[in-house]
């Protein structure tokens, strides 16, 4: 049982595209090394001022080698591409608004927007020049992927973390892409990193931290026998009367247990209204995804210890009851001995 991974994709801004494009017709010509021309071959605007006004635009200078490329990349898509009563209509008291000239023709607009994507760095552009814009985009981006209430500060906190990933490491668009697979390195490196911006403020993070210690309640270390079947491992567990063998499954991350269990346990008071956190999506083993009703439970018992703040999830779908590493996770050290087929806990 694993967590439905959730895409994280930040926005490329778009807003050094048209930033930069109300340009002076009147400025010094001695800047010029060639013009930018009507169709009919009229002078529009000088080349070096259009470039200079487009990098101060994504707030670059010229020894940025990538932005540079951008502007030259545009200004070529604007070259001969209105004519003279275009460029006339968008002209008023000798400066032009290209971003209206652009705006209105939709091939052009897809070619300036073409210019920037296409130079494999735009996300990177983007957090470097436009910090603000791209961390409300990651904001905004992470509250679509989910119905849940989430914990602004976290989410807020996640965002900054992914800014000054992109921006120290120089990311590339390709590696960005590489977000929307679950399995890359990025993505967990990004999320070991930043932390995971999903949870709410009623949710518990399954990553151990000193603050663990107080969930868990027993000796220093014990070692707790486990049961193999067919490759498989199986620990004896104990919650309210209920005293079960559970699937030992490291590549889960919360506990999991079917709606006859949850119902016993609902009878008995262990699971209620109180600690009820609403729904949760899994995915499980064989890649299909369940929405499962999640509870924060406590007083499980396992070998000596008793363990509290535990995530436990309820699946309609199954019989098999599984002990994730949210479990595992409780304790600051944990290793499965294979010669004694037994589980080492420690707190």
């Amino acid at each position: 049982m694993r967590k439905k991974d959730i895409k994280l994709i930040t926005n490329i801004s778009k807003a050094a595209l048209y930033i930069a494009l109300m340009i002076c017709l009147q400025c010094p010509p001695s800047y010029s090394q060639g013009m930018i021309y009507s169709k009919e071959g009229r002078q529009v605007i000088s080349r070096e001022i259009f470039i200079g006004s487009c990098l101060k635009g994504m707030k670059k200078s010229r020894a940025d080698y990538d932005a540079v490329n951008i502007c030259e990349c545009q200004l070529e898509k604007m070259n001969r591409r209105f004519t003279n009563k275009q460029v006339a209509s968008f002209t008023t008291r000798g400066v032009i608004d290209l971003n209206g000239l652009v705006q209105q023709d939709e091939e052009v607009k897809k070619a300036i927007e073409d210019c920037y994507t296409a130079s494999g760095v735009a996300t990177l552009l983007s957090a470097e020049s436009f910090k603000d814009e791209f961390v409300a985009s990651c904001i905004k981006n992470i509250k679509e992927s989910t119905e849940k209430t989430l914990d602004e500060q976290r989410v807020t906190a996640f965002c900054n973390c992914q800014l000054n990933m992109v921006t120290s490491k120089k990311i590339s668009d390709a590696d960005i892409a590489t977000l929307n697979d679950p399995n890359s390195l990025l993505y967990y490196q990004m999320m070991y990193t930043c932390g995971d911006p999903f949870l709410t403020k009623n949710e518990v993070s399954s990553n151990w931290t000193s603050a663990s210690n107080k969930d868990v309640a027993g000796p220093a270390i014990d070692t707790i026998s486990m049961l193999s079947l067919n490759g498989m491992a199986y620990v004896k567990l104990k919650i309210g009367s209920l005293v079960q063998v559970w699937l030992l499954d490291t590549g889960a991350s919360d506990m999991l247990i079917n709606n006859d269990m949850e119902a016993t346990l609902l009878n008995e008071g262990v699971l209620n209204t109180g600690n009820y956190t609403g729904t949760k999506q899994y995915e499980m083993a064989n890649g299909m995804v369940d929405t499962c009703r999640t509870y924060t439970v406590g007083k499980l018992q396992i070998g000596k210890y008793v363990v509290d703040n535990l995530t436990m999830a309820v699946t309609d779908k199954g019989k098999r009851i599984i002990a994730g590493k949210g479990l595992l996770n409780k304790f600051s050290q944990w290793v499965i001995d294979n010669r004694k087929n037994a589980l080492v806990l420690e707190r």
